[in-house]
């Protein structure tokens, strides 16, 4: 692989300007250094960036990227070169359209299972195969996809990026954008990755939703149960932390208003509780809330009694499960 030590944004502008709203460009460049710190987290590398003079045309973005020490030099600039590549084919690859929320709900659960599968080991594992390769002089491109692979399916370089977008798309100075990797002579090693305003959109991200997580089994201690009519919270403790959290179960709210239902210090119930979640601005998932589902179960002093919601719960849980061992 060609050596490439510099990465270029070209920001196309309108009527030949070369000037740009200094907020908008740096808001653009923030997200940019993001997506480089997070693309070395996940290949358990650190780069240093240095912004180099400019030139003509549209307005251009060089930054000089160092590997971690210069020992590591000659040996690094093969992984500059892979990281740079990476991170301009991220930025300027379509992701898939989600017009519909539903559709985009789907497209962060496979995000989300792609997470899960490529563990910390297994990009260790990546990342050491791939130093090996370059010491050999070669890289193989399957290794290279596989460190890509990682990268692409990072739900906070997708964020990032749709924050990047999002500040061009509300600026229509910009016409363009590109992305390259270059060699210590300012040549590409790359073809410039070119994305056009129209295309924008569709690297916004559409909402920040996030899909629900059910735990079917979660056991909450109550603190402060809702004996009165009217949308409010429950308090409880899950998992050592104190939550407040909706009692959607119809059935059980009203026995707590007839009083069929008590409580007493260290009352808990076992229940389908929802977490619900969404994306912030930097790609983390933040809790937004919780709704206890259904009440499977009321715990008092070491006594269980069973709820008749729970009970119909478990039976239409074994009656699916039967269904899915005929196939």
């Amino acid at each position: 692989m060609v050596q490439a030590d510099r990465f270029q944004i070209h920001y196309y502008l309108a009527n030949e300007s070369h000037s740009m709203d200094a907020f908008i460009r740096n808001k653009c460049e923030t997200e940019l250094l993001a997506i480089f710190q997070e693309v070395c987290t996940i290949l358990g590398t650190s780069i240093r960036i240095e912004s180099i003079p400019q030139e003509h045309g549209g307005l251009r973005e060089y930054w000089k990227v160092y590997g971690e020490n210069s020992v590591q030099i000659n040996t690094t600039l093969t992984l500059l070169a892979i990281i740079i590549s990476v991170i301009s084919t991220v930025l300027s690859r379509i992701p898939i359209s989600d017009p519909e929320k539903e559709e985009r709900e789907k497209m962060i659960q496979e995000l989300t299972i792609e997470e899960k599968r490529l563990t910390i080991e297994e990009r260790r594992i990546n990342l050491e195969k791939l130093k090996k390769e370059m010491k050999d002089g070669h890289p193989a491109i399957e290794t290279i996809e596989k460190a890509a692979k990682s990268v692409e399916s990072n739900l906070k370089i997708q964020s990032r990026r749709s924050n990047f977008y999002r500040q061009l798309s509300n600026y229509d100075k910009v016409t363009a954008v590109g992305f390259s990797a270059l060699d210590s002579a300012n040549k590409e090693v790359v073809q410039e990755h070119w994305v056009p305003r129209s295309d924008f959109h569709n690297y916004v991200l559409a909402d920040n939703s996030f899909p629900t997580e059910t735990i079917d089994g979660a056991t909450i201690e109550i603190v402060a149960p809702v004996l009165k009519e009217g949308n409010y919270k429950w308090k409880g403790i899950y998992e050592g932390e104190s939550i407040s959290f909706s009692m959607t179960d119809a059935e059980f709210k009203n026995a707590v208003r007839l009083e069929n239902v008590a409580f007493q210090h260290g009352s808990s119930i076992n229940c389908v509780l929802q977490i619900h979640q969404k994306l912030n601005e930097v790609g983390d998932v933040e809790i937004t809330g919780y709704s206890v589902v259904t009440v499977l179960d009321k715990t008092d002093g070491g006594n269980t009694h069973e709820m008749p919601q729970g009970k119909k719960h478990r039976a239409y849980k074994k009656l699916i499960q039967s269904q899915r061992s005929l196939f």
